[in-house]
């Protein structure tokens, strides 16, 4: 008896493997893509603001910050039968900034930017941001996630997720970029 009942349940498989299988709606799956590779560039880690005038040791900082790490979230939008669409890519730089002794008013503004390039490194998209930093309540020391920057790139058969690459980094003054390589410098000496 279980041999027969077993045929029953066969028949309908059957029947549905010869059917068109884009018809079978549960049978699509969704294209999902990971994030893009993407990259903290060393020598704009790191941002250390003077106040002004000459005088460079650490009496007059007014405060350091470090992008220690990014977080990415991306959400593809790719039709199944085109394999084309969008990907949207959150991104969020991690934090650490602290207050120098020269810093008079407990705040400190952060400009950042987001870059997309292709693998040869062509920028197809960048944006210049600023996050703000208190340092109120007798903080002098904060590690924070920058709120997200929406970024939609677009997903083709031929490019892919793979093809992009993100980096970030501080906006810094020539000064302040020479003060980095320095400190790198130093550091690997």
């Amino acid at each position: 008896m279980p041999r027969s009942v077993n045929k029953f349940l066969l028949l309908p498989l059957l029947f549905l493997a010869a059917c068109d299988t884009p018809a079978i709606p549960f049978l699509k799956k969704d294209v999902i893509l990971g994030c893009p590779e993407y990259f903290i560039l060393e020598d704009a880690a790191a941002l250390t603001q003077f106040r002004e005038g000459p005088g460079r040791d650490i009496t007059d900082v007014v405060f350091r910050a470090r992008i220690g790490e990014m977080e990415l979230a991306c959400l593809t939008d790719v039709d199944f039968d085109t394999n084309a669409g969008t990907m949207t890519i959150e991104v969020s730089p991690v934090v650490a900034a602290e207050m120098g002794p020269a810093n008079e008013t407990e705040q400190a503004t952060l400009p950042y930017f987001v870059v997309v390039t292709d693998p040869n490194k062509e920028i197809l998209y960048r944006e210049e941001l600023k996050v703000d930093v208190s340092f109120k309540q007798n903080k002098t020391q904060v590690i924070f996630k920058v709120p997200p920057t929406s970024i939609e790139i677009p997903i083709t058969p031929k490019i892919r997720n793979d093809y992009y690459r993100i980096y970030s980094g501080f906006e810094l003054t020539r000064d302040q970029v020479e003060y980095n390589r320095k400190a790198i410098k130093d550091r690997l000496q």
